[in-house]
């Protein structure tokens, strides 16, 4: 076989290959409540409520799948990744939910400085969710003092 007939058989062979990477495609989506209720989904919270957020996923194929959530406050990065392992036995849909809720300050700590949380935990954060170590969504939210 020649340079030119392998060569035209391996960009086949690519596009075969490709073609049916993009067939299997699952499609999630990442939502941020108050409560395992699912309701209503939120963007603020206050420092005493649960974060909880809901990662969707449409189109899974059978098989082992992980899912991640990594918790990133915008200015202090990364504070917690939390995962889940899971198997499904026939194509279809699940879903996964995290939570995340802030460390009060010990007793000692709250009494000397007349507050219950750490200030620098305050602020802008958001979720990254991960499928199988690949991105799928992002959700942002907001913990402020003052709460709603």
């Amino acid at each position: 076989m020649d340079t030119k007939a392998i060569t035209t058989a391996l960009f086949g062979v690519l596009i075969v290959l490709m073609g049916v990477s993009t067939v299997s495609a699952v499609e999630c989506t990442t939502t941020a409540y108050r409560s395992v209720e699912f309701k209503e989904p939120q963007s603020l919270f206050s420092p005493y409520e649960k974060v909880f957020v809901k990662i969707m996923c449409r189109g899974l194929e059978a098989g082992e799948h992980v899912v991640r959530a990594n918790w990133i406050h915008k200015k202090r990065g990364m504070i917690r990744s939390d995962n889940h392992r899971f198997k499904m036995d026939i194509k279809g849909d699940r879903f996964v939910f995290f939570w995340f809720k802030l460390t009060k300050k010990g007793p000692f700590s709250s009494a000397l400085t007349n507050k219950d949380f750490h200030e620098e935990n305050f602020g802008e954060w958001y979720v990254q969710a991960y499928l199988n170590d690949r991105l799928v969504g992002t959700e942002d939210f907001k913990i402020l003092p003052e709460g709603r």
